[in-house]
């Protein structure tokens, strides 16, 4: 089995918190009396096991969905193990796969794992091949759920900083559109005191009226300068 996996002693029963809730996994193999094994010691430690003694039942019963992770033998007639690995990797969002093989060849083991394998065990019933198995399936599926949160994170992040982008310009649109305002109402202020200034006819009030427009263009052209400049428009 892959490094890291944790062994029980066959037998010893799973410790508290381990069992799983509601975990639905699915297990190939083309012998029907270590299905039925494996399937009965799975169940007492918490898991719902499905049963498929061919690779093209195991892909009928994966496309109805709902299984979360799969135990997949190699050596089986018609259709191996990596021909069905092959296929279930092919799938939308496939579950994990833990390969099972009878040999203790690493050339099978290496092909597996390079074809999507999440991680292998050694077929041996006299042995602890069930909590090997069951520590490779529980390490696959906490590997999955961790990358989905993961994904899940990510994306939260990316949408959070669309929206923020999205604010940012919605604001710099507004600012552009108030500051484009301020500037047309201060120039028609400006044409509005040139045009009494020449129609007053005291000197006194057309030098007031002409220094306030002329007060009121320097305004005008202040804020022409700050709020088209490149950092006030970014």
């Amino acid at each position: 089995m892959g490094a890291g996996s944790a062994v029980q002693a066959e037998g010893e029963p799973a410790q508290a918190g381990d069992a799983p809730v509601g975990v639905r996994v699915l297990y190939v193999d083309d012998d029907p009396g270590l299905c039925t094994l494996v399937q009965r010691k799975l169940s007492r430690l918490g898991y719902d096991v499905e049963i498929a003694t061919s690779g093209a039942d195991g892909i009928a019963q994966l496309a109805r969905g709902g299984i979360q992770a799969v135990a997949l033998d190699h050596f089986m007639p018609g259709q191996d193990g990596l021909e069905t690995l092959a296929a279930i990797r092919a799938m939308a969002d496939p579950p994990p796969v833990v390969y099972v093989t009878g040999t203790q060849e690493s050339r099978i083991a290496i092909a597996a794992l390079k074809a999507g394998a999440a991680d292998y065990v050694i077929k041996e019933v006299q042995s602890d091949f069930i909590e090997l198995l069951r520590s490779a399936l529980d390490a696959a599926i906490q590997n999955v759920r961790i990358r989905k949160a993961h994904e899940a994170a990510e994306q939260e992040i990316r949408a959070a900083r669309d929206r923020f982008e999205a604010l940012a310009a919605e604001r710099a649109l507004m600012l552009r559109e108030m500051n484009h305002r301020v500037g047309n109402s201060l120039q028609i202020i400006v044409s509005m005191l040139h045009v009494q200034a020449g129609a007053a006819r005291n000197p006194e009030v057309q030098d007031a009226l002409q220094a306030a427009g002329r007060r009121v263009a320097a305004v005008a052209q202040v804020h022409r300068r700050l709020y088209t400049s490149e950092q006030i428009a970014t």
